[in-house]
């Protein structure tokens, strides 16, 4: 796919491109790799004996890039950094950190100039201490114009294939660093468990063992230096994503320009319970007792820290009335002494104050900023003003905050400038600026949205359709870009239509190139909210012979998307069931930041596909699925639920099933977790355990035979479950605990097998510390089940 933007300076020539992929992406970090901890600690410790206090906690400030700009950046104006305010920030008052655009996605070009521009500017510091620079680059570096954009989170939860969010997170890792920057505020690890958090979408569903493979392959692909392996893809040509090459090789002859240890700084956010609150408004409270917040919301972020994890961002609410930045137990006892991290803790936007402004527990904006740093944040994004680094000034020389404290959190920073080599070389490489939005880096995306894409419904098999059929296109969702690519896309709601590129096909273009425009008739239907020509797209369903209704949620995250119900609009529903009542078969096709309830049209649909918010791709992905190129091979990563008031999750307690003596209420979901259909069919057989009898540190060998049982080639998640079915504390009906994504041709078969650590069966028992009790279990994969027991 070839695309142009509106602020995109003149392209780069394709033979340029290559050879500069040969060269730059060859690269290893032999000598950055040669620092070892030891060394590093050493220049650590002699750099801050050498601080004054105020330089000291000038490094644990963070300032957006508003605040030392001239210019807002729009859609045709270039932002403008101003030097006197750069001057003040960085050598006046020796800010450490940058965040943020202002207030549109940057040229490749305007990023090398900002950061080199920022970079001279920090050293001219005394100590020449260089600028740590954050961005939210949460699916593809997307604050930059022609980097690669991916699928959000969500969608890509939906594919189940570790390894493609490996290769997305080296893909963004390789551009974000490419345009200067080290620090990416990746990934969420929030469990998406409360469908109506306007950040649902940024989770990896709602099953811990799910979100934790995933968020472990997400922080592996951005620390790691990507170079070597994207330099094998890049000179394979071959998008395909099948196993993760490996790191080891001979190093290249010439040392790599930038990197270190560290290649980006990932950003497990936001640690606590963020994503849980009551009301579902974003950063409101949270109630989360002791032992459901350890056995659901812990053990994602203890997965990323034992892979590594460099920084964690800390939770904008509070948990059951105590907000997390004043919680010495959850950020320092907690994180650091049972988890083991041992990186940068930073807050979020603005969250120190508003421990006095917002939720009151601080009695002034310096007392919060005592709390705060005391509770366990290294880092404030403050954002806009030094009122922190003058109250944590002042709070020292009173004597209420240490400067043990402040050497504590000064020392974790000037580490991570360290292992990510900005010390040595703290600017952008222009060989690596070459690549960026390279034709193998756009494959993976594509490929991420065709494996995410879910079908959830296929009556008698309408789907595929034929490419000869005249076809009806519908609703909101058919023409949207925003909508198909979602929020943190080129501006931070993602709906500044200006900024997205020519070139990327809406689900409209891509039906229309699929099967030729003479075949499609479109008519709009509704916007999101609103009735346009109801009638007119009924009318004209009666005159093809097949209907796609595209219903969809416009982008938005944050306190803007708070909303309090999760029923789609109306005006949309009322669209659907216009069509479907003509009796022309009709497929649903849902582009949806979180899952909105749409019963009362789905029982007439024939056909429903979840397309998430797939990114450039996704109306390609969703095209070619309708008509067959593709098979699809998504699976649901959370429950969606069939009523606004019944949100079951898949791994509900017995009490909250449906049984044959209870068959009014229960888990009645829409759609289960884990589920999606295919153009073929699977079965299932031979599910073997190596033991029936094991003890509580063995480990069981499962395996199971899939084979293909249907006409064409398709992928399958092979999905391993475990039912404990007595315990102290009531057991979920199953839990998730390993799934492996495979493909079969037609006839073909395939044993799969997993290797399950008993520990790994653990639960937070009744004493909220997690224990593995004796008793009779169940493995069930694919409808099979067989049981063992634990001594």
């Amino acid at each position: 796919m070839t695309t142009t933007h509106p602020m995109q300076r003149a392209p780069i020539p394709g033979w340029a491109r290559a050879s500069v992929l040969a060269l730059a992406l060859a690269a290893t970090v032999a000598t950055a790799a040669a620092q070892s901890p030891a060394s590093i600690d050493a220049r650590v410790d002699a750099l801050l004996r050498r601080m004054t206090l105020e330089e000291k906690v000038g490094e644990m400030t963070q300032l957006t890039i508003q605040a030392v700009s001239r210019t807002e950046g729009t859609p045709t104006v270039e932002h403008q950094l101003d030097s006197a305010k750069l001057e003040e920030a960085l050598v006046r008052n020796n800010v450490g950190s940058l965040l943020n655009v202002w207030d549109v996605a940057f040229t490749p070009q305007h990023w090398r100039e900002v950061i080199t521009t920022v970079q001279r500017f920090a050293a001219r510091k005394r100590l020449h201490s260089p600028v740590i620079y954050g961005i939210d680059a949460v699916h593809g570096h997307h604050y930059m114009v022609g980097a690669t954009v991916f699928p959000q989170n969500l969608a890509m939860a939906a594919t189940w294939n570790p390894e493609l969010v490996r290769r997305e997170n080296e893909i963004t890792a390789y551009e974000t660093r490419a345009s200067g920057i080290t620090w990416n505020f990746s990934p969420v690890l929030d469990l998406g468990r409360q469908p109506l958090w306007s950040r649902f979408f940024e989770t990896f569903g709602e099953d811990p063992y799910l979100a934790t493979v995933l968020g472990v392959a997400a922080v592996e692909g951005e620390q790691h230096d990507p170079r070597p392996d994207l330099a094998t893809l890049l000179q394979s040509g071959s998008p395909r994503v099948v196993q993760h090459a490996s790191r080891r090789g001979a190093p290249a002859h010439d040392d790599p320009p930038v990197g270190g240890t560290v290649f980006v700084a990932a950003t497990g956010k936001h640690f606590l319970g963020y994503s849980m609150p009551l009301s579902g408004k974003d950063r409101t409270t949270a109630w989360i007792p002791e032992r459901q917040l350890r056995e659901y919301f812990v053990p994602t972020f203890k997965g990323a820290i034992g892979a590594g994890l460099r920084t964690v961002m800390i939770n904008s609410g509070d948990i059951n009335g105590i907000p997390v930045h004043s919680s010495h137990e959850i950020l320092t006892g907690l994180l650091r002494h049972e988890l083991g991290f041992t990186g940068v803790t930073v807050s979020d936007w603005e969250d120190i104050n508003k421990l006095y402004t917002v939720h009151h527990v601080a009695a002034s904006r310096k007392d919060a900023v005592r709390m705060a740093v005391m509770a366990g944040v290294d880092m404030s994004m403050v954002p806009f003003d030094f009122s922190f680094t003058h109250d944590l000034i002042e709070l020292v020389h009173e004597g209420a905050v240490p400067e043990s404290r402040i050497d504590e959190a000064v020392r974790r920073i000037l580490k991570l400038k360290f292992e990510l080599g900005l010390f040595d070389n703290p600017g952008p490489d222009p060989a690596m600026l070459a690549n960026v939005g390279a034709p193998v880096f756009q494959a993976v995306s594509r490929q991420a949205a065709e494996e995410a894409v879910t079908l959830l419904k296929n009556d008698r098999a309408l789907l595929p359709l034929s490419k000869r059929a005249r076809v009806l296109v519908t609703g909101p969702g058919a023409t949207s870009l925003p909508a198909l690519h979602g929020s943190w896309t080129h501006t931070w709601q993602g709906t500044n239509e200006a900024m997205y590129p020519t070139g990327v096909k809406s689900v409209l273009d891509a039906i229309r190139a699929e099967i030729g425009a003479g075949q499609v008739t479109y008519v709009p239907g509704t916007t999101e909210h609103d009735a346009i020509d109801i009638a007119a797209a009924a009318d004209a369903a009666r005159r093809v012979d097949a209907a796609i209704v595209v219903l969809a949620e416009m982008p938005s995250t944050e306190k803007p998307g708070d909303i309090d119900d999760l029923t789609l609009p109306d005006a949309q529903l009322r669209l659907a069931a216009a069509v479907e009542a003509t009796g022309t078969p009709t497929v649903l096709v849902l582009v949806e930041n979180r899952p909105r309830i749409v019963r009362t049209v789905v029982d007439s649909a024939r056909a429903v596909l979840m397309a998430y918010e797939t990114g450039p791709f996704g109306g390609e992905a969703v095209a070619r699925i309708l008509f067959g190129d593709v098979n699809p091979s998504g699976k649901l990563p959370f429950t969606y639920p069939r009523y606004t008031g019944a949100i079951e999750h898949y791994d509900r307690a017995p009490s909250a099933d449906v049984t044959a003596d209870k068959p009014e209420g229960g888990y009645d979901p829409q759609w289960p977790f884990g589920y999606g259909l295919s153009y073929t069919t699977f079965a299932y057989s031979d599910l073997t355990l190596n033991a029936r009898d094991v003890g509580r540190n063995d480990t069981l060998t499962i395996s199971v035979t899939v084979a293909n049982t249907g006409a064409r080639a398709g992928k399958e998640v092979v999905q391993l479950y475990v039912r404990d079915l007595y315990a102290s504390v009531e057991p979920p009906m199953k839990r998730l605990r390993g799934f492996e994504k495979i493909e079969l041709a037609p006839g073909a078969r395939r044993t799969v097998t997993f290797r399950l650590p008993i520990q790994q069966l653990a639960f937070i028992g009744r004493d909220d510390r997690p224990v593995v009790e004796p008793g009779d279990f169940d493995v069930m994969i694919g409808g099979l089940t067989q049981r063992f027991t634990v001594r």
